[in-house]
């Protein structure tokens, strides 16, 4: 089986959006929904600092520009330095979960007290509208359910500060948006359903854990991708436990390991 990957890469630069501020619908959706991770890294830069206060980040789902179609998957205020995200480092600043479905926008807003620093000294870094109507990011981003997506923000500071000729410092930002897809899940059933089964899905130092439903099915999402070992712990005492190793997830995609029937002691 072959892994996949859904996204796309775009070179842009980042405009202003003109009008009010659209509402966004912050309640998680039910059913049909992955999840949306925005991670931040840069470019080295000819500065001491480059801060941006971030205030929150929202995404448009493709249907139509309405308050239906915006989401919020961030609302905690916080300064980050670009420049403390360079060859390699990088951090999350925001995820959430959201419908699936089609996203072809970003709208990053930031709060007043952004700054660069520069030989020692500090100056004020004007963003404009970016606090009223927020950044413009056209992005190419397929949600698929049960799947955690990874939207990465790839600054270029050196390239995004201008200096205007009053020495005020302003921030145009020119920035590489991809967007990948790196979950994919894990499926079953165990027999008999009466067994109320806990499983581990282990891969490495990483496990995750639920209990199968009733009927004995049962549902790993947003698992990255790589081999695992399935346990199963009957709930039942007249069961024994089980092990299932060699699993194989991949990205977008849904392993099936069919029926486990567990042995009586």
């Amino acid at each position: 089986m072959k892994s996949t990957t859904a996204g796309g890469l775009v070179l842009v630069m980042f405009s202003m959006l003109g009008g009010c501020q659209k509402g966004d619908n912050t309640t998680d959706p039910a059913n049909g929904s992955g999840t949306i991770a925005v991670r931040l890294v840069d470019a080295p830069a000819g500065y001491d600092a480059v801060n941006i206060a971030v205030d929150s980040i929202r995404v448009h789902l493709n249907v139509s520009d309405t308050v239906g179609g915006w989401y919020t998957i961030s609302r905690f205020p916080a300064v980050y330095n670009l420049l403390d995200f360079t060859n390699g480092n990088d951090t999350i600043i925001a995820e959430g979960l959201v419908p699936a479905g089609y996203y072809s926008q970003i709208r990053l807003y930031v709060n007043d007290g952004c700054n660069i620093i520069e030989d020692g000294s500090i100056h004020s870094l004007e963003v404009p509208s970016g606090t009223q109507s927020g950044l413009k990011l056209n992005v190419q981003a397929n949600i698929l359910p049960g799947v955690r997506h990874v939207v990465t923000l790839d600054f270029d500071a050196g390239r995004s500060i201008v200096v205007t000729g009053n020495g005020r410092y302003m921030l145009k930002p020119v920035i590489k948006v991809v967007s990948t897809a790196v979950s994919g899940s894990m499926t079953g059933i165990i027999a008999p359903d009466t067994t109320f089964a806990t499983l581990w899905a282990i891969a490495g130092t990483d496990t995750a854990t639920i209990v199968a439903s009733p009927a004995g099915n049962f549902k790993f999402s947003y698992l990255a991708p790589a081999v695992y070992t399935l346990k199963i712990f009957p709930s039942n005492p007249v069961f024994r436990d089980s092990t299932l190793t060699n699993v194989s997830v991949f990205a977008t995609q849904n392993t099936d390991v069919g029926t486990i029937v567990l042995q009586q002691k």
